[in-house]
């Protein structure tokens, strides 16, 4: 039986059938620099204490490295719009990365990463100049 082309396509979910995503914006409070590996640990397992695994699954977290920056100690977390309260409670309970004192301060919420960079990192757009 030969397959026709409509049906090698893959199905993709309609945009009104996606999980809707938010970026928490956050800040490390600390006397020294924070490894970001150190720090994606310390993060994973307080949720994982805070949610349990249901929990972090069914809110989609992700913490995004790329967006992570060491000078600033600033980064964004992704994870679905039902989850986003469980999330920023979970990071108030992270107290310690490796062996220094820390505090996880959330900045805010954002709809795309573009506009979170820019309400909260201070990054401006080119078109901003023109």
């Amino acid at each position: 039986m030969k397959m026709s082309e409509e049906d090698r396509k893959p199905n993709f979910l309609s945009p009104s059938l996606r999980f809707k995503r938010r970026y928490i914006a956050y800040r490390v409070l600390s006397e020294k620099e924070v490894d970001f590996k150190e720090l994606s640990i310390a993060m994973w397992n307080s949720m994982l204490d805070y949610l349990g695994e249901k929990g972090v699954a069914e809110s989609r977290v992700w913490v995004l490295k790329s967006t992570y920056d060491a000078e600033k100690k600033m980064g964004l977390i992704r994870c679905i719009h039902t989850g986003t309260e469980n999330v920023r409670a979970a990071l108030s309970f992270v107290q310690k990365v490796g062996d220094q004192s820390v505090v996880i301060q959330v900045l805010g919420l954002s709809g795309t990463i573009k506009a979170a960079k820019q309400k909260f990192f201070g990054e401006r757009s080119l078109e901003a100049f023109v």
